[in-house]
Parts: C-alpha cells; structure tokens; sequence
C-alpha cells in the first residue's frame, strides 16, 4: 500500500468514526441516514462488480458470475432507494443479512485458514464472530430504533479501526529477479 493510500484510509477512517460518534448522539434522525448510506453502498457496489465485469471479467473464467452480483446488488440498492421512505423494516433487515452474510464469510474463511495453517485464522475468526453477534443484536432489538442506530454506528467505528490497523501494517513487496 503506498503513501497516499495510507494516509486516505487513515483520513476516511476519522470521518467514519466522526460520523459514528454523531449518529449515536443523534439516533432520532440517523435511520433515514443509515437507510440512505446502505442505498448507496449496495448501488455504487454493484455498479463497479458492473464496470469491472464490462473492463475485465468478461475476459476471465467465471466471469458471468462477477456480472451476475453486480446486476444482484445493484437490483437490491435501486429497490432500498425505491422504498426507503415507506418502509424501514426492508432496511433494518438488509443491515441485519450484510452483518450475517459478513460474519459467516469471515468465519469460513478462517477455518479454511486455519486448517492450511494460516496464522491469520484468528482475525478473521474475531471479525466473523463480531459481524454475527452484530447481527444477533439487531435481530432482537429490531423493533428499536434507536438500538439499530447503536449497533450500525459501532459497527462502521469497528470497521474505522480495522481500516486504520491495516494502514500501519508493514506490507510485503515482492521482487522479482
């Protein structure tokens, strides 16, 4: 990772957190900002698996599948923009499968790591765990507002923090001879 994108993640990671901070001093109004960011994460996210598919993919085996998410997660994000002043239940609920969904990826990913004896198996455990335990909570206090607000706001500060972590470590560069 070089310079600028370091400090850019450090940077983006302070707004993250500052915004986190913001939302849980404000929780009445941060719903419709969580339904908004959620929108626009899953249309720009399936926007670019799109673009990359139209650049790239197309090119490679199992491509269509790359095209096929982005069309699914773009389809999903118009649909969130399409009801997000209808229906909060339909949000709360993509933030509840994007935390589960999360988890269990990272909780598989660090059983395969652990048994090829990656060293690495016990972050992405705890990361995994976290992302379902996130989703656990959202699941029973979805009624509550004020608590989705809560646990979506913690879990973009544990993300801040992640991302941060990962602009101080020490990358490997491999030089080829």
């Amino acid at each position: 990772m070089g310079k600028f994108k370091r400090i850019w993640h450090i940077f983006s990671s302070i707004l993250m957190i500052g915004y986190a901070v913001i939302m849980m001093l404000y929780p009445d109004d941060a719903l419709t900002d969580v339904s908004f960011i959620v929108s626009l994460i899953l249309l720009v996210t399936g926007l670019k698996y799109i673009f990359y598919y139209m650049f790239m993919a197309q090119h490679m085996v199992g491509g269509k599948v790359i095209l096929y998410y982005g069309v699914f997660l773009f389809d999903l994000g118009a649909f969130a923009v399409s009801i997000m002043d209808q229906s909060k239940a339909i949000i709360i609920i993509y933030l509840i499968a994007v935390h589960l969904f999360a988890g269990v990826v990272d909780i598989v990913r660090s059983l395969r790591n652990r048994k090829e004896g990656y060293p690495v198996w016990r972050s992405d455990m705890g990361r995994g765990v976290i992302n379902v335990i996130l989703a656990l909570i959202c699941l029973i206090f979805m009624r509550s507002t004020d608590v989705l607000v809560y646990v979506y706001s913690i879990g973009l500060i544990y993300l801040a923090v992640l991302r941060i972590g990962t602009a101080f470590k020490k990358t490997a560069i491999v030089y080829i001879q």
